[in-house]
């Protein structure tokens, strides 16, 4: 699962997640493209955002996650 797929699952807009992690939603869009490098410490924080344990974000089936 990617942030963009968990970000839509949890019902939450751009703007609605880049708030709950402290951000602007232009940070968001990047990250969802690929544009900006994603840290340990930003993955956990976003995470828990969607209500989801960090390694969800970075498995490729959601099922396994």
């Amino acid at each position: 699962m990617n942030i963009r797929k968990a970000r839509k699952a949890a019902g939450l807009t751009q703007i609605e997640l880049a708030e709950r992690v402290g951000c602007d939603q232009s940070m968001i869009s990047r990250i969802e493209q690929g544009k900006r490098p994603v840290t340990v410490d930003m993955l956990k924080v976003i995470a828990q955002a969607v209500g989801m344990p960090p390694h969800a974000l970075l498995a490729d089936d959601p099922e396994v996650a």
